[in-house]
């Protein structure tokens, strides 16, 4: 028999053993079952009224005893215990928000404790960079409930530098990591009393903003003629230093000046390893002493700028291992070779980018220049507190002052263009941003009657409710009425019906 032949065979055994197991394992056996004990026979009467009963009714009692026991210690400790894991729950929460906080820098903007801030911006209308104001959020939930907070997270703000967080608005966070950053910023609250007490302070410093709104325009305009100065000044100023790189790297590695140590800091070879180094620190007399020159020499003809205040504090002596920076910090001479490699590259750098994009830079500062200089003229922030005093103060000139400073301390970063951009970007009171403009008698179409406009001041928009004349409520408007006192919330409502 062959191979093959033997091969098959044992395959159609093998074959055969298999089909026998699953026919004798898979039959069903017939067996009688032996009956449920509730159709079979039970005990009798003398049986049952017996030790055995007694034993059965025992258990029950004891089992009954032990359950009326169990169920009220249960039930006084359970809502202990809820509460508590309640607590834990929301202390995680607030752990895990602070991480999100941190890793995504909201304390940049909005304060390291959620009092509010600024963020670098380019105002469109200028293409001048500002600083926006960031506004608190250690008191947005006297102004915002938690839902409309979350909106503004997930989906930012349009138009400012607030961005989207949430991966609804496009950003990195899911619903749970959003829950919990509010929940860390629910931890920052303050209490209700410190925020009312706040306000005065707000009211004085946005009276103080006004009143030196003029002289704040002016400083910003002498800031671009200087950008323009240093713009036009910029060539001269690189033909000077461009060149001093490559001299302090002779100085580091020259066959006069070098020592195996500063040539090694500057991974360049040394071709002569005998100059004098009287303080042993690596770096030879005759380098510090040239080094000292040729800061002196970068300083003369570099602009002002963090580098140079760096270097400015750097000065060699060949009789001293250690330089002391900024009368402060002794640093080894070694050491402070590679700050001022890197600060002299910065500087030559940076006039050197500058110099690829003065064009632009230029086009940019002189229109922001222009628009600067049409804010100081026309003065679109100031606010005629006569009209105003006359219009719904009944000539109450105090009144009027203070119902524009509460305007622009609570209700101006969405009802006035270009205000949180600063004062030289702020433009008519009212003129309208995020929220609609109140001008021209808006606020009193909006709402004839002036106590239910005071009503939506106090307590805000809900979302899909209808307010005043037609409007429909987003839940974008907060509402005013836990922080602010109700004389002061109608010194507001009736400034924002004097706006023409």
């Amino acid at each position: 028999m062959g191979l093959g032949a033997a091969t098959l065979a044992i395959a159609v055994l093998g074959v055969i053993v298999w089909l026998t197991f699953l026919i004798t394992q898979t039959r069903v056996r017939r067996r009688r079952e032996p009956p449920p004990q509730n159709l079979g026979p039970t005990f009798g009467d003398e049986e049952l009224e017996s030790h055995r009963l007694n034993k059965i009714l025992v258990s029950a009692f004891l089992a009954s005893a032990v359950m009326a026991i169990v169920m009220p210690v249960y039930y006084l400790n359970e809502s202990g215990r809820q509460v508590a894991a309640q607590e834990k729950f929301d202390e995680i929460a607030e752990e895990r928000g602070l991480h999100w906080f941190e890793k995504f820098q909201c304390g940049n903007c909005h304060g390291i404790e959620g009092g509010g801030g600024g963020a670098p911006f380019i105002e469109a209308r200028s293409g001048l960079t500002t600083t926006w104001a960031a506004p608190s959020l250690n008191d947005i939930t006297y102004r915002f409930d938690e839902d409309e907070t979350r909106y503004w997270i997930v989906f930012g703000r349009q138009g400012t530098p607030m961005p989207a967080w949430g991966v609804e608005g496009g950003g990195p966070l899911n619903s749970q990591q959003v829950d919990e950053l509010l929940a860390y910023i629910d931890h920052l609250q303050i209490p209700q009393a410190e925020a009312v007490a706040a306000v005065d302070g707000k009211v004085s410093r946005e009276m103080t903003r006004l009143t030196g709104a003029d002289d704040a325009v002016a400083a910003t305009a002498s800031t671009i003629e200087a950008d323009i100065a240093a713009l036009a000044a910029a060539p001269g100023q690189y033909e000077a230093v461009s060149g001093l790189p490559a001299r302090l790297m002779n100085i580091l590695s020259g066959s006069i000046t070098c020592t195996t140590e500063s040539a090694a800091a500057i991974d360049a070879p040394c071709e002569d390893e005998s100059a004098a180094d009287t303080d042993r620190d690596g770096v030879s007399d005759a380098a510090e002493t040239s080094l000292n020159v040729l800061i002196a020499e970068m300083l003369d003809s570099a602009p002002p700028s963090e580098s140079t205040s760096m270097l400015e504090g750097i000065e060699f002596d060949p009789n001293n291992a250690f330089t002391t920076t900024n009368g402060s910090v002794a640093t080894p001479d070694l050491i402070q070779i590679d700050e001022v490699v890197a600060e002299f590259e910065n500087i030559e750098r940076t006039l050197r980018l500058t110099i690829e994009s003065r064009e632009s830079l230029l086009a940019t500062a002189l229109t922001g220049l222009a628009f600067v200089k049409d804010a100081a003229e026309n003065r679109r922030f100031a606010i005629d507190y006569e009209t105003i005093a006359a219009a719904e103060f009944e000539g109450n000139l105090a009144d009027a002052r203070r119902g524009a400073a509460l305007y622009n301390a609570f209700c101006a970063r969405c009802h006035t263009a270009g205000y949180a951009a600063g004062i030289t970007f702020t433009q008519d009171a009212g003129s309208g941003a995020l929220g609609p403009s109140l001008r021209d008698g808006r606020a009193s179409v909006q709402f004839p009657d002036e106590q239910a406009h005071l009503d939506f001041v106090i307590k805000g928009s809900v979302a899909g409710e209808l307010y005043g004349l037609n409007g429909v409520g987003r839940g974008w408007m907060p509402g005013f009425g836990t922080v602010l006192s109700e004389s002061d919330l109608r010194l507001i409502v009736k400034f924002e019906r004097a706006l023409r």
